[in-house]
Order: structure tokens, then sequence, then C-alpha cells
């Protein structure tokens, strides 16, 4: 009996800390001409530092909630900051004239957005990736790689 309620148990935590250990990615419109970025030109965008790309188009961020704890890491990793001082950058009222952003509740949602507007960034799990989209390189590194900086805890 010990030994099932041992196994249960790791079962139990294994599932619990599968559903934190994501990894993202970074995707946008397949006619976006970006294929790489780094860490710190994504933060200038989350920042709404950068708003325009480099083909002239207007960036607007798709976000899943950010009080998701998937996003709450994202926000941590793009914004090196707290997850508050990231909602606040994200929400702050004057983006909307700058880099605008979108929160949906699903991953779906996210790419669906991405897929129909050629100016939009979003951030997705690495699993729910479609061909609609394209994934972007952060640092020369895809999900999945070494070093990824977006790779779940």
């Amino acid at each position: 009996m010990r030994k099932r309620l041992l196994t249960l148990g790791l079962l139990v935590f294994g599932a619990t800390a599968l559903a934190f250990a994501t990894d993202f990615a970074v995707i946008v419109h397949p006619s976006n001409p970006i294929r790489v970025t780094t860490l710190v030109e994504l933060g200038k965008i989350f920042k709404g530092k950068t708003h325009m790309w480099p083909n002239e188009r207007s960036i607007t961020i798709v976000l899943r909630d950010p009080d998701s704890p998937g996003m709450k890491f994202v926000i941590e990793k793009i914004l090196g900051g707290t997850v508050e001082e990231g909602k606040a950058i994200l929400n702050d009222p004057s983006r909307k004239t700058t880099v605008p952003v979108v929160f949906v509740s699903s991953d779906e949602e996210v790419i669906k957005i991405v897929e129909s507007s050629p100016g939009a960034i979003g951030v997705v799990d690495v699993y729910n990736i479609t061909s609609g989209v394209k994934v972007i390189k952060i640092d020369d590194k895809q999900p999945f790689d070494p070093g990824y900086v977006l790779k779940g805890r």
C-alpha cells in the first residue's frame, strides 16, 4: 500500500511539474522579414521602444493572460524584471499609440491573430505552433536548442 501511495504521489508531482515545464516560441506572421532577434531587441519591442518592423509595419503584441504561470515566466525573461513590473509595462495605457498589447485566453487565439495580422508578434507553447506562423530565433537559438532563453522551468 505504501509503495502505491508513493507511486501515485510521484505521478501527481510529475503531472504538476509538467504543467509548468513549457518551452515557448516567439511567432510572427510568415510575411514578416524578421528571422532572428536578440533578447534585448525583444525586450525593446515588449517595452514599446521599438514599434515598427523593418518593413514599416506597426507591431502588435499578442499574449495569453499575464497572470498565467507560463506568461509570468515569459514576462520575467523578456522584460527582465518582476511579473508586476512587466504587467505594468504591458498594461500602460500610452502603449495604444506605440505598441499595443492584445491579451487572449489561449495559444490558439494567439496563433489565429498572428496568422491574420502581418505586424503581430506572439508567444506560444512550442507544441501549439502551426504552419500558419513563423518561429523566430532568439539570440541565434531556436526552441529546443541548448541555452534557448524561453525554455521553461
